[in-house]
C-alpha cells in the first residue's frame, strides 16, 4: 500500500500537506496549474486516500447495477520461509446484501485499491453547464462515493469513453470541470454485480479435510430410478491396490464403483463451478421460470458432519453465442447459475458409465472359505495366511501341497474375471431351473462374504445373482468355461482355460 503522496506529474499544483488518512480533493483550474511539458495538457491530482482507509464504496449506475461494497477486516494465516506461522489482518470487501453468495473478493477489492489516488490526464472543459454534460456522458453518469476513515467522502461521476483511446470523462460530484482520466482506473466501477459474484458454489474439499460423504442421491425426471451411492468403510480399509471406490452404488442396482469414473458422481458437488451467474437474488417467478418448481435433476449429498448439500438443475437455455446451458441452484444460495453440460455429469449419467465391471474383488490370500459347485462337483477350500508363501490351505478337509495351492490360485484368477457386462434393471426377472454354478467366498476375518450363483438367461447370456439379488448378465461361455475349470481341478496334468 502506498503511504506516500505522489507528486503531481506535469504541471499540477500540490494543495496542502496530506496527513494520516485525510482525503484531499483538488479541483484545480487550468489557470492555477503550471504548464506541463506539453502545453496542450494539464494534469491534476483529483484525490488521494489510502486504500485501506476506504471503508465503503457505493456505485450508482442508472443504466446498470447499483451496489455497495463494504470493508471487513479479516485475519489470515501465512507461513514464513522458515516455517513460522503468522496471523495478519487484511481488508476484504464484500457486496452488501449478497453476503450469503460466493463472491470474487479479489475483484471487489479493486474498487478500493485501483483508484485510491487519481490524477487526470487532462482538463477537458471548465464551467460546463448542465445542458452540456450529455456530450461527455455525464448527464446520466455512474456515480461513485468513497467513504473514507476520518475524512470527508470522495464523490465523483464517470462519463462516456473519450475519443482519445483508453480514457474516460470524469467530474467531481458538484463540480463543473470535466477531466480526462485513464480508463483502467475507472473500469472496476463499470462492472456489474455478476462480475463480482463467484461461480464456485461449493469449494473443493481440502486435502486435510477428512469429512466423509455418507451418501449421494441423484434424482432425474427422465428416469424411473434414482442413483444412490453410500460410503463403505470396508473399501477404505481393504483396497488391495484395486481401482474400486470407497462408495458403492445401491440403486438402481447394487454394484461396486470405478474409483476414477465414479468420482464426479459421488464427489461432484465439491468444487462445483458454473459458467456464469444468471440471476442473483431471483424472485419466485424467476425461479419457477428457470424450471426449479419441477427440477430436471436433484442431487442430495449427506456428510458425516451432519450437513446436507442439495443441488438442482432446471431447464436448458441458450446463450447469445448459441451455447446450451442448464440453470442450476444450490440450497442456501439464492442465485441462479448457468452450467455447461460438459462441466456436470448428472444430465446424461448412466450406471454403466461408473460401475466397476468386477463382481468379485476379494484378495485371494484374505480368503478363509471358497467353495465352488457345478453339477456333482464341489470344491470346498479353506485357508489361513497372508501370502502364497505362508498360506495353509485345505480342499474338502485335506491339506493342499504347493501344487494344490498354485491350482487354487489359478482357478481363483479365472473367477476374478467374472464381469458385470450388463445390468439387470427389471426387478421382476424370474430365474428358471437350477444354478449352472455356485460360488461362496468369505474372508478369514469374516468382514465380507459373497454368495454368487450363475443362471441360464437364454440365448448366449447368463444371469449373475449375488446374495440372492439378480444384478447382472454375462456371456454364458464364461460360465461354461468356469464349470469346465472346476471339473478339471483334480486333473493336474490339464491347464485351466483362461479365455472364453
Amino acid at each position: 500500500m502506498n503511504k506516500t503522496l505522489k507528486g503531481i506529474i506535469g504541471g499540477s499544483v500540490l494543495l496542502g500537506a496530506l496527513g494520516g488518512a485525510m482525503a484531499w480533493l483538488m479541483l484545480t483550474k487550468p489557470g492555477d496549474a503550471q504548464e506541463s511539458s506539453s502545453e496542450s495538457t494539464v494534469e491534476t491530482l483529483l484525490w488521494h486516500a489510502y486504500s485501506d482507509d476506504i471503508s465503503q464504496i457505493e456505485v450508482e449506475n442508472p443504466k446498470g447495477d447499483s451496489y455497495v461494497a463494504f470493508r471487513k477486516m479479516e485475519e489470515t494465516k501465512t507461513t514464513d520461509m522458515d516455517g513460522t506461522e503468522r496471523t495478519e489482518e487484511i481488508a476484504n470487501y464484500y457486496l452488501k446484501g449478497y453476503e450469503d453468495l460466493p463472491m470474487n473478493t479479489t475483484q471487489i477489492r479493486l474498487l478500493a485499491t485501483r483508484s485510491p489516488e487519481i490524477t487526470s490526464v487532462d482538463t477537458v472543459e471548465e464551467n460546463v453547464s448542465d445542458s452540456d454534460l450529455a456530450k461527455y456522458g455525464l448527464d446520466e453518469p455512474v456515480k461513485v462515493t468513497y467513504t473514507v476513515d476520518n475524512a470527508d467522502p470522495i464523490k465523483f461521476c464517470i462519463g462516456s469513453e473519450a475519443p482519445i483511446g483508453g480514457n474516460r470523462y470524469l467530474r467531481m460530484d458538484g463540480g463543473s470541470t470535466v477531466y480526462l482520466v485513464n480508463s483502467i482506473s475507472l473500469d472496476p466501477f463499470l462492472d456489474g454485480i455478476k462480475d463480482y459474484l463467484g461461480t464456485t458454489l461449493k469449494p473443493e474439499q481440502a486435502e486435510d479435510d477428512d469429512t466423509v460423504i455418507n451418501s449421494v442421491r441423484i434424482e432425474r425426471s427422465d428416469l424411473d430410478y434414482d442413483f444412490y451411492f453410500t460410503y463403505d468403510s470396508y473399501y477404505k480399509e481393504n483396497t488391495n491396490g484395486g481401482a474400486m471406490a470407497v462408495h458403492v452404488m445401491e440403486e438402481p442396482v447394487y454394484s461396486l464403483l470405478s474409483a476414477d469414473r465414479s468420482a464426479a458422481a459421488t464427489h461432484g458437488l465439491y468444487g462445483l463451478t458454473a459458467k456464469e451467474v444468471v440471476t442473483p437474488l431471483p424472485t419466485d417467478a424467476e425461479i419457477k421460470k428457470a424450471g426449479f418448481d419441477d427440477p430436471f435433476v436433484t442431487v442430495t449429498m449427506k456428510t458425516d458432519d451432519g450437513k446436507t448439500t442439495v443441488f438442482w438443475l432446471g431447464d436448458k437455455y441458450e446463450t447469445e453465442d448459441g451455447e446450451t446451458r442448464y440453470y442450476g441452484m444450490m440450497k442456501g444460495l439464492n442465485c441462479i447459475y448457468g452450467f455447461s453440460p460438459d462441466d456436470i455429469i448428472y444430465e446424461d449419467l448412466k450406471p454403466e458409465d461408473i460401475i466397476s465391471r468386477n463382481v468379485i474383488d476379494m484378495y485371494i490370500w484374505d480368503i478363509g472359505t471358497l467353495t465352488y459347485e457345478a453339477g456333482d462337483t464341489k470344491l470346498a477350500f479353506t485357508g489361513e495366511g497372508t501370502s502364497q508363501e505362508d498360506f495353509v490351505g485345505k480342499l474338502n478337509g485335506e491339506p493342499l501341497d504347493e501344487d494344490g495351492i498354485e491350482r487354487y490360485r489359478k482357478l481363483y484368477t479365472y473367477l476374478l474375471q467374472t464381469s458385470a457386462e450388463e445390468i439387470v434393471y427389471d426387478k421382476d426377472t424370474e430365474l428358471k431351473g437350477d444354478p449352472m454354478a455356485k460360488v461362496f467366498i468369505e474372508r478369514q476375518d469374516k468382514k465380507r462374504s459373497y454368495d454368487v450363483e450363475f443362471y441360464d438367461a437364454g440365448g448366449l447370456k447368463a444371469y449373475i445373482v449375488i446374495d440372492g439379488d439378480i444384478r447382472f448378465r454375462c456371456r454364458k461361455s464364461y460360465v461354461e468355461t468356469l464349470i469346465s475349470n472346476i471339473g478339471i481341478y483334480d486333473e493336474t496334468d490339464k491347464e485351466f482355460t483362461m479365455t472364453w
